[in-house]
C-alpha cells in the first residue's frame, strides 16, 4: 500500500468502530494510552467524518482500534493507517483487507450492493449507468441510511434539544435546529426557537447544506444573489443568516444538518465555524455513537 489519502483512512476507522459495536470513550480512552493529544470531542468529530486531524494522529486512532479488536478477538475489518510501512510496523497488518475504489465510494474488498430499495421505492432501470445512474444509487443509499437509523420514529429527543438549545445561545441566534432531510422533506429533529419547520426538501436551506462536506454559510441572505429569492428569504420568515453544518451516518452519509437561523445579518468568524462543527459532532456521536444517552 502507498499513502492513504485522509478521507479514505478517516473512512476504515468509523467503518470499524462502527462495525464492531466500539464505544467511543473506550476508543478515545486507548487513544491517549497509546501516545494520542487530541481531546475526545476531537477523535469523536474524526470518527464522525467532521473533523479531519493530522497523519500522526490518524494512525494512532487506527492503532488504539485495532489494539481494541485484537484483544476481544472481533472478526472486523481493521482501520488503515497512512503508508503500508506504518501498517507492517504496528503489528496490525493481519486486520487490515485490502481496499478498493469504485467509482460512488470506497468499500473494502467485497461484492458491491446491488437491489437497493428503500421507502417504497425501487432504483431506475440502468441506475448504475453512467454519472445519473450513479448519483441515484447514492440519493437511495442515503435515503436508506436514514430510515434505518431510525431518527425519524422518535419524534424529539432531550439529547438533541440540550445541543440547540445550547447553539442557539453560544450563537446568539433567533433558532437553531438539526433537520432530517429525506427523498422529498426536510424533517425537524429539534428546534429551539421561532424558525424550523418541516418544509418540502425544494424550500430547505438544509438540502443544500447536506450537499457537500463543508459548512454553508451565508452572512446576509437578503443581498446574497444565489439565495434572496428563496422563499424563506423573501417570505415567510424573512431569514437573513443561516450557518449549518452536515451531520453523516456512521458509514458516511450525509442525512441532515445543525443549522443556525436569525432574522438579522450576522458575521461568522472562523471559531464560530470551528465550534458550529465541533457541535455537529456531538449531534452525531448522540446519533450512531451513543444513541442510548
Amino acid at each position: 500500500m502507498g499513502v492513504l489519502g485522509g478521507v479514505v483512512q478517516q473512512w476504515t476507522a468509523a467503518q470499524a468502530v462502527s462495525g464492531a459495536g466500539l464505544d467511543a470513550a473506550e476508543v478515545w480512552q486507548c487513544y491517549r494510552g497509546v501516545g494520542g493529544a487530541l481531546d475526545e470531542v476531537e477523535v469523536n468529530g474524526y470518527l464522525a467524518g467532521l473533523l479531519m486531524i493530522s497523519t500522526v494522529q490518524r494512525d494512532l486512532v487506527a492503532d488504539a482500534i485495532n489494539e481494541i479488536l485484537e484483544s476481544r478477538d472481533l472478526p472486523v475489518d481493521g482501520a488503515h493507517y497512512s503508508t503500508g510501512e506504518v501498517a507492517a510496523g504496528s503489528g496490525f497488518a493481519d486486520y487490515l483487507r485490502p481496499l478498493v475504489t469504485t467509482p460512488d465510494r470506497y468499500r473494502f474488498d467485497r461484492p458491491p450492493v446491488t437491489g437497493v430499495h428503500v421507502a417504497g421505492i425501487d432504483a431506475p432501470a440502468g441506475w448504475a449507468d453512467g454519472n445519473e445512474g450513479r448519483q441515484a444509487e447514492a440519493e437511495l443509499r442515503r435515503c436508506h441510511a436514514l430510515y434505518a437509523s431510525g431518527l425519524l420514529e422518535t419524534g424529539r429527543e432531550e439529547r438533541f434539544d440540550r445541543i440547540t438549545a445550547y447553539a442557539r445561545m453560544r450563537f446568539e441566534v433567533s433558532s437553531a435546529s438539526i433537520s432530517l432531510i429525506t427523498e422529498d422533506r426536510q424533517i425537524i429533529k429539534s428546534v429551539t426557537g421561532p424558525i424550523g419547520q418541516d418544509l418540502p426538501r425544494e424550500l430547505s436551506l438544509c438540502a443544500i447544506t447536506i450537499e457537500k462536506d463543508r459548512t454553508l454559510i451565508i452572512p446576509n441572505a437578503g443581498t446574497d444573489p444565489v439565495f434572496r429569492d428563496h422563499p424563506l428569504v423573501a417570505g415567510g420568515p424573512r431569514a437573513r443568516f443561516y450557518a449549518g453544518h452536515p451531520v453523516s451516518t456512521a458509514d458516511g452519509w450525509r442525512i441532515g444538518s445543525l443549522c443556525l437561523i436569525d432574522d438579522r445579518p450576522r458575521t461568522f468568524t472562523a471559531d464560530d465555524e470551528l465550534d458550529l462543527k465541533r457541535l455537529a459532532a456531538q449531534v452525531q456521536i448522540a446519533m450512531w455513537l451513543d444513541p442510548g444517552a
